[in-house]
Formats: structure tokens, C-alpha cells, sequence
């Protein structure tokens, strides 16, 4: 399983002070919603993929509309991941695929908010996305269990061997059941990035995620 470590509402510098913490530890950072609409996609995107040339960034820039535009321009700031809403039409999602594909990139699309019927028709759709099974940042964690198992089921029901991340919450005591659910991408934000050490809590998360 990978580790990728979310990074969000803090100013550039800042990100750039939790990536060197975290970077030997972390296969993607996750450059955050937030982080790159206060800052642009130039500045923060752009900035941290300059200074860390070999680390995997993927930018949560959520496309609900206008996939191909916004795709190609995450892509050329340097994001070696862009993201898309499940909720979105599937042209736009199509856009974005293609996009990814065009590059030779990898797209992920964010299942929050996605029923059981629109989960299964993604999955059916785009084998090769990476689907993200997401707990709402406002419910801070609770249900993520119960979510990741119901909608790793579906996938799997709708998709050969679909590649699954799971982010809302995820804590070490997370961890085995993602392994046991299939996911590929443990996506941990706070639990991380709020630590008292986040060098040690990366590290932490990397073994168990490895065993």
C-alpha cells in the first residue's frame, strides 16, 4: 500500500517545510483544494514541483466542469495526479481522462457524494481512473470504516481489479483494514501533518502500510 500525505491549508513555505519532513516517507504528497486556490496553480503546484522534482505530487484541484482545460493545466504545472468529482458528468470526466491519457498521467476520481449506482457506472466506465473512497473532512473521521468497506465492495463488483484510495480520517489503527479491503493509496492528512512529529507519524504510517 502507498502512502500519500495530504498537505492543505498552510501557505507555500510552509508546505514546502512538511514536504522535506515527510518526502522520504510519503510515495505522493497531496497538494490540497485549499493550498492551491489561495495560491494558484503557478505558485503552489508549480513552486513545489520545482523544488521536489522526484517526489509524485498529485493536486486535489476537484474538476467538476471544464475537465479538459483545467487537466491540462494541473499537468503542465507539473502534477503527476489531477482529480476529478464523481458527481460530475461523465463528458467531463471523459475530458479529463483523456487528458491524463494524452499526458501519460494518472487521474483520480473522487467518489464523495456518489451513490451506489453512480459509483458502479464509474467504475464501469473508467477502469483506469483511481477511485477514491471519501469520508467528508466535516465528519471527522466517523463512518469511514463502514463507507470504505461498502464502497470497495461496489467497486470490485463494477470493475476488474479497480485501484482504490481512501482518505477522510485515516489514523494507524486504519491501517489494516485498508489492507484488508484492497485499498492501494492510504491518503492521511492531519494525522500526519498536525503531529507533534510528523517525521516519526510518516514513518509510522510507511512501515504498517508496508507490512
Amino acid at each position: 500500500m502507498k502512502l500519500q500525505v495530504a498537505i492543505d491549508r498552510v501557505d507555500v513555505p510552509a508546505a514546502m517545510e512538511m514536504i522535506r519532513q515527510v518526502e522520504a516517507y510519503a510515495d505522493i504528497v497531496e497538494i490540497g483544494t485549499s493550498l492551491i486556490k489561495d495560491f494558484g496553480l503557478e505558485n503552489s503546484v508549480g513552486a513545489l514541483t520545482r523544488t521536489f522534482p522526484a517526489q509524485d505530487f498529485l493536486a486535489d484541484i476537484k474538476t467538476c466542469d471544464e475537465g479538459a482545460y483545467e487537466f491540462r493545466k494541473t499537468y503542465e504545472a507539473g502534477a503527476a495526479v489531477a482529480t476529478v468529482m464523481g458527481f460530475s458528468s461523465s463528458a467531463t470526466i471523459r475530458a479529463c481522462a483523456e487528458v491524463a491519457d494524452a499526458f501519460g498521467r494518472d487521474y483520480l476520481i473522487d467518489l464523495l457524494a456518489c451513490d451506489a449506482a453512480r459509483v458502479r457506472q464509474i467504475a464501469a466506465e473508467f477502469p483506469r481512473a483511481i477511485f477514491c473512497i471519501h469520508l467528508p473532512s466535516d465528519c471527522v473521521g466517523e463512518g469511514l470504516g463502514a463507507l470504505i468497506e461498502e464502497m470497495a465492495g461496489q467497486l470490485r463488483a463494477a470493475a476488474k481489479t479497480p485501484r482504490i484510495a481512501a482518505a477522510g480520517g485515516v489514523q494507524l489503527a486504519s491501517v489494516p483494514l485498508l489492507r484488508r479491503c484492497g485499498i492501494e493509496i492510504g491518503i492521511v492528512g492531519s494525522a500526519v501533518t498536525k503531529a507533534a512529529d510528523p517525521a516519526a507519524e510518516a514513518r509510522a504510517f510507511h512501515k504498517a502500510m508496508r507490512e
